[in-house]
């Protein structure tokens, strides 16, 4: 014997379960979207390092072009005091005594984290936005500034980081960290 009413009472009853599963599992869905949206939000400064910012223009490659043969360096008297010396031309911007001149770009150091890394205008995340991606590998002239940061937004682990002031090979000066580069290997 079977009850009529019974089942028509039980498939009431599975029709509102199976509503109320499935407000619950839109919720959840909106639950979770909700707080990956925060946390990402809140990673953010730390991440952009990592991830590259789509308003981010990477340095087109310069071409090379083999060096130019030069003259020997002429025998001169050395300049008066407060006298400048003149520079060669070319790319390797010597002085006439063969000495190399401060605006000479020679790498020291050169980018080393599997990915490029953002040249900001100070130590810090928080210095403002990225001048430049230097990717990776790229050669640095190390500028003798380092200055080290207590960073909120960093990690437990390295709160206080280490940052370096550096030029690249186009002229760009900003500050990278300490753990993003090595010395420099022709």
């Amino acid at each position: 014997m079977t009850d009529s009413g019974l089942n028509q009472r039980l498939r009431q009853r599975s029709r509102r379960s199976g509503l109320m599963i499935g407000v619950s599992m839109a919720l959840t869905l909106m639950l979770c979207v909700g707080a990956f949206t925060i946390i990402f939000a809140r990673l953010e400064p730390i991440v952009s390092d990592f991830v590259g910012q789509g308003d981010i223009v990477l340095p087109t490659p310069v071409p090379t072009q083999p060096p130019v043969p030069t003259e020997p360096p002429v025998a001169t008297e050395p300049p008066a005091e407060g006298e400048e010396t003149p520079t060669s031309g070319g790319d390797n911007q010597t002085n006439s005594n063969g000495s190399i001149s401060p605006n000479a770009f020679v790498p020291d150091f050169q980018t080393d984290a599997g990915r490029s890394v953002n040249l900001r205008p100070g130590p810090g995340i928080s210095s403002g936005e990225p001048i430049v991606a230097v990717p990776n590998g790229a050669p640095l002239m190390f500028l003798g500034d380092e200055e080290q940061t207590s960073d909120p937004t960093a990690d437990d682990m390295n709160p206080d980081q280490v940052w370096m002031r550096f030029r690249t090979q186009d002229g760009e000066e900003g500050w990278i960290r300490e753990i993003d580069v090595i010395e420099y290997q022709p």
